[in-house]
Formats: structure tokens, C-alpha cells, sequence
């Protein structure tokens, strides 16, 4: 394998399953990483954020997450928690084989999801996977089931994709940096100056491997932490629009409703209503 075929993919991460049983579950610490710390393994993987907040690299997408969220990770798929502000997330993962359900399950793609349903039956098995009561495993069976359906129902909004097929890395610096700081004013001559490039051909490579201009990138950032701060807090529209880094409120609901086809108090209507 290339140097560069091992930097995209990143290492292989396995687990020893019961043989009787093949489900586990485990807590976790994130902290601040980079992209040399991707992983990838064999088993079917949902996570549920407990605390902090932060980027998960997963798949092609680079989606946000908080406290709350559920992540779903087929087997094969490259990824990484990078979590914010040097403060380490904390997860609870549940890793399975397909072995456990009675059917072959839905095919779901690569996602972080907000999802109060998920997050109880995710704490269900972990409770059953626990305590071992009699039939316990019956349940767990069902439970993983329903995960799935779930998960393949549901679908994260305007994710950021990446071309894999141009040099991710040549231009990581500015990715990891926008991630950090998006909330500031940001300079696009400082992210080229991060990746050691001109400023034309930092623009011309970043657009080709996130299909997106950097100022684009940027708003796109603060526009879907917004989305998190809706979901999951009370703060005013103009709180959040300050907090991820607008200096106005009407650019804020400008450029939320180009994105979301409505407004932000909208969105979190519809938002609290459906989960």
C-alpha cells in the first residue's frame, strides 16, 4: 500500500468478539486529532456522543457533531473524531457483526445523526448488554434491528463531501484549522498560508477537493454548527448567529435560508417536531 493510499485510508482497528455472541460495547475519550489518526474496521459500528463537540471525518464527509448525536459507521469506511478546542469528547460506542440480526440489514451509508429515538435504544442495549438478564441477547438482536431501520430512514442535511481522488492532505491544514476557528475571522491568505501555497493555486486545489470554494466552506461550517446549537439549545437565533461566527443577524438568516430553504426558527420548529 502507498504512502498516500495509507494516509487516506488509515489503519485497520479490529476487536475480539464473544464468539457466542458477537456485540460489544466500549466508552471512549477523543481528543484533538489529525488526519493521521484514521481507522477503519471489519464490524458495523453506531456511536453515541455523550459529551463535547467537534468534526467527525467519516466516509467522504466532514459533518459536526455534539452531545446527543449517533454515528453510524459501515464496515471498510476510513474515519476520525477531531474534537474542538482542545477539549476531549466522550463517546459510547456499540461495535456488532451482522451475525446478531435475523436478516440481512438495511443498507445505510456513513452518517452522524440527531435522533432522540436512536439515542434511547442505543442506551437500551448497552443497559441489556450490561445486566445479562435472561433473554437479554433476544433483545439486543431486536434492538440492533430497529438501529438499523432507524438509521437508514433518516439522512444528515447538506453534508460536506471530499474528492478522494485529489490530494486531501495537500490541503488538511486548512480543513483542520476551519474546524477550529470558525467561529473568527478568517483570513483565506492565512489558509494558503497554512498549506504553503500561493493564493490562486490554494483556491483552485481547495475547490477541487471539497467541491466548494474556501469562503464557501467556511459559511457552510458555521451554517451547520448552527444547526447543532438549534437543535439542542435555546439560544437565540441571533445568539447563534454571533456564536458561529456571523458579525450580523440578517447575513445569518440570509444565508441559512439560501442553504435550508427557511428560516432558522423555522428549522428548529421542524426540527423539535420531528425528533
Amino acid at each position: 500500500m502507498s504512502k498516500k493510499s495509507s494516509l487516506l485510508l488509515g489503519k485497520l482497528y479490529t476487536i475480539d468478539f464473544p464468539e457466542d455472541f458477537p456485540i460489544t460495547y466500549y466508552p471512549c475519550e477523543k481528543k484533538y486529532k489529525t488526519i493521521e489518526d484514521m481507522q477503519y474496521h471489519n464490524h458495523y459500528e453506531f456511536g453515541l456522543c455523550l459529551d463535547g463537540q467537534g468534526i467527525f471525518l467519516i466516509g467522504n464527509k466532514m459533518i459536526p457533531f455534539t452531545q446527543g448525536n449517533i454515528s453510524f459507521i459501515p464496515p471498510g469506511v476510513p474515519h476520525f473524531v477531531q474534537s474542538l478546542d482542545a477539549h476531549p469528547s466522550h463517546w459510547l460506542f456499540i461495535a456488532l457483526s451482522d451475525e446478531i440480526l435475523s436478516s440481512p440489514p438495511p443498507e445505510v451509508s456513513e452518517n452522524v445523526i440527531f435522533d432522540s429515538c436512536m439515542e434511547q435504544v442505543f442506551q437500551l442495549i448497552t443497559e441489556e448488554l450490561s445486566k445479562q438478564s435472561e433473554g437479554y441477547q433476544t433483545v439486543v438482536s431486536n434492538l440492533c434491528e430497529v438501529l438499523f431501520i432507524r438509521a437508514a430512514r433518516l439522512k444528515n442535511d447538506a453534508p460536506v463531501f471530499f474528492n478522494y481522488n485529489n490530494a486531501l492532505s495537500s490541503v488538511y491544514p486548512a480543513i483542520e484549522y476551519i474546524a477550529g476557528h470558525y467561529s473568527e475571522d478568517i483570513e483565506i491568505i492565512h489558509l494558503a498560508n497554512l498549506c504553503n501555497m500561493s493564493l490562486t493555486h490554494f483556491r483552485r486545489k481547495f475547490t477541487a477537493v471539497t467541491n466548494m470554494t474556501p469562503l464557501k466552506y467556511l459559511l457552510t461550517m458555521r451554517l451547520r454548527m448552527a444547526c447543532v446549537l438549534l437543535r439542542l439549545t435555546d439560544k437565540k437565533v441571533s445568539d447563534i448567529s454571533f456564536e458561529v461566527g456571523y458579525n450580523t443577524l440578517s447575513s445569518f438568516n440570509r444565508h441559512f435560508k439560501e442553504n435550508y430553504k427557511m428560516s432558522p426558527k423555522d428549522y428548529r420548529v421542524k426540527i423539535k417536531n420531528f425528533s
